[in-house]
């Protein structure tokens, strides 16, 4: 049986940083404990769905870490019984530095976590400041030192192309991280989505962007200081020492099912068809606390759209796309066209061809959007 994943979505923060569009709301309106009935009874209504074996765990969010403790055992314990699971290939909680403390990492660990994704972004207090986090340079130092007391694999989120951000700051940011010898790294360009307070700022022109060859400095220095560091490129913006990639997210990349739970959850049977729960924090508590209906809204992807997505999510990862596999899905005429338009990158370096994986070269991946666009 195939394997896939669980995802839980918690919608709450106790603020939204400046650049974020995930749908989230403030924790003042969550009321824990129905939204623990729901998530569970949400799990009820659909585990026919669970048509392969759940080997991964993840809470995001918004900020899975300002769950109470009494209440995050119990959703875990509804869900490892329902599912019948006795231990997690991988159990991911994301964090905020500022939420960490020996009471959470305790609960944390006794309820199944093997991995804590810490949403750090930059260690430097103006940067912090600036893009809104709650969180100083020192917590996040501190909260890494207390996780390596209780769990073996760690992974920090860093954050580049911050306005105001220089390459020397991120340089710092990244050596501090390096030094504090975490399992797995994940480095994002900030990303300017629609109708953000950050987006109105830089849109407005109160805040500026780095330039673009600061820009390319600060993605050239991570992955040289990462690969010096031991720690390999798996994925565009991801790095992990051997053995500690994602599994979880790897899946989703792999096209492998996940179900996901909760208000704003997103979910995909591992062939052609999508469920999303919609952004409603209120309707999906009251429908799974008294009526049980459907809640999520359904899409059956075209051969296209499958064909398309394939391209994009395997080529992501440094393993690359297998040729062999895109054949038997999309027919020999499909693999020779793609080839015909990749064609023109392999003279120029940027795309590959190893056995039958077809991948970007370090120098494509630094191009990897103009790339994709091409390729689909």
């Amino acid at each position: 049986m195939v394997e896939g994943g669980i995802y839980v979505h918690i919608p709450f923060c106790r603020n939204k940083c400046l650049y974020c569009d995930f749908y989230t709301g403030g924790v003042r309106i969550a009321d824990w404990e129905k939204y623990r009935i729901a998530i569970l009874n949400e799990l009820e209504s659909r585990i026919n769905e669970t048509v392969f074996l759940p080997s991964t765990l993840y809470f995001g969010g918004g900020t899975p870490s300002i769950i109470p403790n009494e209440f995050l055992k119990r959703i875990v314990t509804g869900i490892t019984t329902r599912l019948g699971v006795k231990d997690w290939n991988e159990f991911t909680i994301e964090v905020n530095p500022e939420d960490v403390n020996e009471e959470k990492c305790k609960v944390w660990k006794e309820s199944g976590v093997n991995r804590v994704s810490l949403g750090v972004q930059t260690l430097n207090d103006g940067e912090l400041k600036l893009i809104g986090r709650r969180h100083t340079a020192q917590d996040s130092i501190e909260a890494i030192s207390l996780l390596r007391r209780y769990f073996d694999n760690i992974s920090v989120d860093l954050m580049f192309g911050i306005p105001g951000q220089t390459l020397d700051t991120y340089e710092k940011s990244l050596d501090k991280i390096i030094e504090l010898k975490p399992h797995h790294i994940s480095s994002y360009s900030l990303m300017l989505e629609p109708g953000t307070a950050m987006t109105l700022l830089v849109e407005k022109e109160k805040l500026l962007l780095p330039n673009e060859d600061v820009w390319m400095k600060m993605f050239q220095t991570t992955l040289e200081k990462l690969n010096n560091a031991g720690f390999v490129r798996y994925e565009i913006s991801n790095y992990a020492l051997p053995g500690y990639e994602s599994q979880h997210n790897s899946g989703y990349w792999l096209g492998k099912p996940y179900l996901g739970l909760g208000s704003g959850a997103h979910s995909y049977d591992g062939d052609s068809i999508r469920r999303a729960n919609p952004n409603d924090i209120k309707g999906y508590v009251v429908n799974f606390n008294q009526e049980h209906n459907k809640f999520y809204k359904e899409e059956i992807l075209t051969d296209e759209e499958l064909k398309e997505e394939m391209i994009m999510t395997r080529l992501r990862m440094s393993q690359g796309l297998d040729l062999e596999e895109f054949e038997s899905k999309f027919g020999e005429w499909e693999k020779i066209e793609l080839l015909n338009r990749a064609s023109s990158f392999f003279n120029k370096g940027l795309m590959k061809i190893h056995q039958t994986k077809l991948s970007f070269t370090p120098a494509g991946f630094e191009v990897s959007d103009l790339l994709l666009s091409s390729l689909i």
